[in-house]
């Protein structure tokens, strides 16, 4: 029996791993945030000088993924695991990506952005759908294979 001078004692046990945070990620939060990145990114200019003096001219930054995952202060792997969800949140990050990686190409399109980089990314990003170059398997039928062993040994005899 415990005296009452004793105080009950506590369970010593740690918990193991961190603890898991709420999330107050939804689909209109992340396309809130997501618009204010791609605004910012939009805003950007550059100093010109020009025969009128300095001037400041639009020069958008291009969208990354990894720039919108540092804006929203995730990692990647977080946005990646959005992308692969089925819900309201996992669409709206998949159309994101998709919106990023239309900035990209367009950029490279009409010149702003370097043409390799987004090669580059579709490659990486969707390589089912973008690729170098293809396989192909060919398959000789019995009789062309016979046909083209029987000549080898031909050619080997002539040349002897």
């Amino acid at each position: 029996m415990q005296s009452k001078s004793e105080k009950p004692q506590k369970n010593t046990q740690k918990a193991v791993g961190r603890p898991r945070k709420s999330s107050t990620w939804n689909a209109e939060a992340l396309n809130e945030r997501a618009d204010r990145y791609f605004a910012q990114c939009d805003s950007r200019t550059k100093a010109v000088v020009t025969k009128e003096g300095l001037e400041y001219i639009p020069d958008p930054k291009p969208y990354t993924v990894e720039g919108l995952c540092v804006y929203l202060k995730i990692d990647r792997r977080l946005f990646t695991a959005w992308r692969k969800r089925s819900d309201e949140l996992g669409k709206a990050a998949e159309l994101l990506h998709e919106r990023i990686t239309a900035n990209r190409i367009e950029g490279a399109l009409d010149g702003r952005q370097h043409p390799g980089f987004a090669q580059f990314l579709l490659k990486n990003n969707d390589p089912e759908y973008y690729r170098d170059k293809v396989e192909v398997e060919n398959t000789v039928a019995e009789d062309a294979k016979a046909m083209f062993e029987q000549w080898s040994q031909m050619w080997k005899i002539q040349q002897q």
